[in-house]
């Protein structure tokens, strides 16, 4: 079933339901457990890294950025880390399959979100080949994550091409935060298991952490998806002398993933083979306070092995599809921090890349296609006075075969008393095509000889990089006092020289059986653009050192249209792909004897997803946790009961209509010896 108008009903009553749902946990805490009155929480304003590369409290910070904590963490009761961006306002989640996750900001997305730039630990995680993040196969446990910090908005001038719609910037622990062995395991509906041990420790002046994991997960009751992964991370942090200090991290994943569906002749069912490892190397000097050098090599790599026999009637022919591929990243980068005074600072550096994909089944190519990046960036910081912040900011990028570019930013923050700011800034950001959307060359091909039979997807053109030009004006309030801190965005951004999927009905039809329209391939073109037009709240109010309420709004309002089809041409409308409304509440109290109770609600308005997604009507999602902590003579753990979607009317799909939503029970039980 489709849905081709936005739904307005029933809107209200149930924001209110989990609302209320959540709002009831925070008030536990004026109880005769926990009076107020005497548990005023004073929380300092949370500093961050991700805006400019400096170090900066969120009010002097030139975008709006949320930061997930580990109390917003362990509240939320998400199995999955794609689950935790929920929160964030203006955020969008979808599950192409039961382990195949994609995530972004204002929609505008396929199951690739190739707007987004994630990093772990300073390691951009982006896929050069189709882009977005394949988050199943990352070397990641949500228990070593120390925070996330989320710039809602494009970033580019500190982050580069790719940071369009925002920046995912996830801070792992520091391995001599961890001493000891940790255990954990989860059960539950759906047909998921999991086990993640963790051992950390100590050596002299070598901190290090060794990780292993296995994952099972069933997938959607409705669909053929499901997937097992293993995976291994291994960090070191070594401190060299008192100015020098080395990072090092490596890991590798593997796992099946189950596809496809019923007579889709083009996606079948099928299941497909990931491995993925990486390794990152980074020297830093600090030579005084605020004065710092550090010198950084990441590389990624990336083998989806996915082929299989068409069910395409095409005789003589026995056909065969694919979509496999591999991708590598090769990333070194320098990066210079000075303070010159009190009111000066600076950040710059210089860098390089080289990204490469290769695939017989979407590029033709047995051998690894190359594009070299390189980049010089920087941000000054000048407290002009106390009241009065300028933050300017760019990056020039230069890619093989493509014109440079620069993203440029400024920020002005002024504070009008000690709890107070008001933000304005602008920002150009650029995203690069992808190898996929510059280079796709895949066909149904005779099996055995590989032979083309018919062009699926063909790119004739050199894409130009989209563009976006941003304008935001925001207000943060920190009322220490109270324990609440409240971020207001309004904004505006608009889209330019899109990267959109065609098909030309002036090539000629392909021969019998495939001739007709349907049959022609797909090409990209830059085309259209998009403007996106709303204001986001985030509020965190802490009443109390055992109590949390944390409340994410956007509402937003998009035009916009790109071609769909030329010779004639057809265009296709771009509002329903950003979602009018999205609200999330997460609530938790934790009482004197050791249980916690959390619940989360998510709201997501109607909204059609971009690519080989469907039009899913509203989605409503609420979640309960009760969780028991315990102390043993030389360990502590903790027992949880997690609930999914529970509640009336707990059914709805999610980028596909076939992904099928219901509710879900899950144990969690964790162990650490120390």
């Amino acid at each position: 079933m489709r849905y081709n108008s936005t739904p307005q009903h029933g809107r209200k009553r149930y924001w209110a339901i989990g609302l209320g749902a959540t709002l009831s946990l925070s008030a536990q805490a004026m109880d005769g457990d926990t009076p107020l009155a005497e548990a005023l929480f004073f929380s300092d304003v949370p500093v961050v890294l991700s805006a400019t590369r400096l170090d900066q409290p969120l009010t002097d910070t030139p975008a709006s950025v949320t930061v997930i904590d580990r109390s917003m963490i362990e509240a939320s009761g998400a199995i999955e880390l794609a689950d935790l961006f929920r929160l964030v306002p203006g955020f969008q989640v979808g599950f192409y399959t039961g382990s195949k996750f994609t995530i972004s900001s204002h929609g505008n997305i396929d199951r690739f979100a190739r707007d987004m730039q994630v990093l772990v630990d300073g390691r951009s995680i982006y896929d050069p080949a189709f882009g977005g993040v394949t988050w199943s196969d990352q070397e990641l446990d949500m228990e070593d994550i120390q925070r996330i910090e989320v710039i809602r908005g494009p970033n580019a001038a500190t982050h580069g091409s790719n940071s369009f719609a925002g920046v995912i910037n996830i801070i792992t622990q520091h391995p001599s935060e961890q001493s000891g062995v940790s255990v954990k395991s989860v059960l539950g509906e759906g047909g998921r298991r999991q086990v993640y041990t963790r051992y950390a420790g100590t050596e002299g002046d070598l901190s290090y952490r060794v990780a292993l994991k296995y994952d099972e997960n069933d997938g959607f009751d409705t669909r053929h998806d499901s997937s097992d992964t293993r995976w291994i991370g291994i960090r070191g942090d070594y401190q060299i002398d008192s100015n020098d200090s080395l990072l090092f991290e490596m890991g590798s994943s593997g796992g099946t993933r189950e596809d496809g569906f019923e007579g889709d002749i083009h996606q079948p069912l099928r299941a497909t083979e990931d491995d993925h490892n990486f390794q990152q190397l980074r020297w830093t000097r600090s030579l005084s306070p605020g004065n710092a050098y550090s010198l950084q090599f990441y590389h990624n790599y990336q083998s989806i092995d996915d082929s299989f026999d068409g069910n395409i009637p095409a005789p003589p022919f026995d056909v065969s599809l694919g979509y496999g591929f591999k991708s590598q990243r090769y990333d070194l980068e320098f990066q210079h921090t000075y303070a010159f005074n009190s009111e000066h600072r600076l950040v710059w550096g210089l860098g390089a890349r080289r990204d490469q994909a290769k695939g017989i089944w979407t590029f033709k190519k047995n051998d690894w296609m190359s594009r070299d990046q390189y980049r010089a960036f920087g941000n000054y910081e000048w407290r002009l006075t106390d009241s009065l912040l300028l933050n300017l900011g760019g990056m020039y990028e230069k890619f093989d075969q493509k014109s440079g570019f620069f993203s440029p930013k400024l920020g002005i923050n002024l504070k009008a008393d000690s709890m107070n700011t008001f933000r304005f800034s602008a920002t150009r950001a650029y995203r690069m095509p992808t190898f996929w959307e510059d280079f796709s060359d895949q066909s149904v091909v005779e099996t055995g000889t590989m032979i083309p039979v018919l062009d699926t997807y063909i790119n004739r053109t050199n894409l130009k990089p989209e563009y976006i030009e941003s304008f935001e004006l925001g207000y943060l309030g920190s009322f220490s006092e109270l324990g609440l801190s409240l971020d207001i965005k309004l904004f505006h951004e608009e889209i330019k020289d899109m990267i959109s999927e065609i098909k030309d009905l002036s090539l000629p039809l392909p021969p019998f059986p495939f001739n007709d329209s349907g049959s022609l391939p797909f090409e990209y073109i830059n085309s259209g653009s998009l403007n996106i037009n709303g204001f986001e709240i985030g509020l965190r109010w802490n009443p109390s050192p055992r109590s949390m309420l944390h409340v994410g709004y956007s509402l937003t309002n998009a035009y916009g249209q790109q071609l769909k089809k030329v010779s004639p041409s057809v265009y296709r409308n771009l509002y329903p792909r950003v979602p009018e409304l999205t609200v999330s509440v997460l609530g938790s109290h934790e009482f004197g004897n050791g249980i916690k109770i959390s619940s989360a609600y998510y709201y997501l308005d109607y909204m059609s997803w971009a690519g080989d997604g469907d039009d899913t009507p509203i989605n409503r999602r609420w979640d309960v946790k009760i969780s028991k902590s315990f102390e043993l003579q030389r360990a502590d753990g903790e027992l949880s009961l997690i609930l999914q979607n529970i509640g009336p009317d707990n059914d709805f799909s999610d980028f596909h209509e076939e992904n099928l939503w219901n509710d879900r029970v899950f144990l969690e039980a964790r162990l650490n010896w120390h």
